[in-house]
């Protein structure tokens, strides 16, 4: 329910075109400002930054600090490797592309399908790997606010 009316599939597939067109509107804004091509970025972003990202969390909740390094050390492989990085991010992001439009299959448009699978599922991927990362943190926060409004 959304201020006492029902969400309806119209307004979900609006509201994923919103988030879509904010999320590629951003991806271009770093486009321009960097000099990359649109979709070297996506690549940048959704294939080096984010995996980073979760691998450095996963570092955390595993105490330990190898995987981001191999994982650094291995990016910096591929990319000496890859000879020409705007000609190799054409071809990923039309691969990309393949994968998101086979969701046509359980109804989903290529909107509805980069928003799931680009946005939606990594941002609870992302949430679970900050708790896990954090939980210590987290909790013990949680027990200094409780005993704070015990007092």
């Amino acid at each position: 329910m959304c201020h006492g009316m029902p969400i309806r599939n119209g307004q979900i597939v609006k509201f994923m075109g919103l988030i879509f067109n904010i999320i590629a509107g951003l991806l271009q804004l770093i486009s321009e400002l960097t000099g990359f091509t649109y979709k070297e970025i996506n690549i940048i972003v959704y294939y080096m930054f984010i995996p980073f990202i979760y691998i450095s969390l996963i570092d955390k909740i595993i105490k330990k600090h190898f995987l981001k390094f191999l994982y650094l050390g291995a990016m910096v492989i591929f990319l000496i490797k890859v000879k020409d990085f705007e000609t190799f991010s054409e071809h990923l992001f039309a691969l990309s592309v393949l994968f998101l439009d086979s969701f046509k299959a359980i109804g989903w448009d290529y909107i509805v399908a980069s928003v799931m699978i680009c946005v939606i599922f990594p941002g609870i991927l992302f949430v679970g790997l900050v708790y896990l990362a954090f939980k210590v943190e987290i909790h013990q926060n949680w027990r200094k606010k409780l005993k704070l409004e015990k007092n």
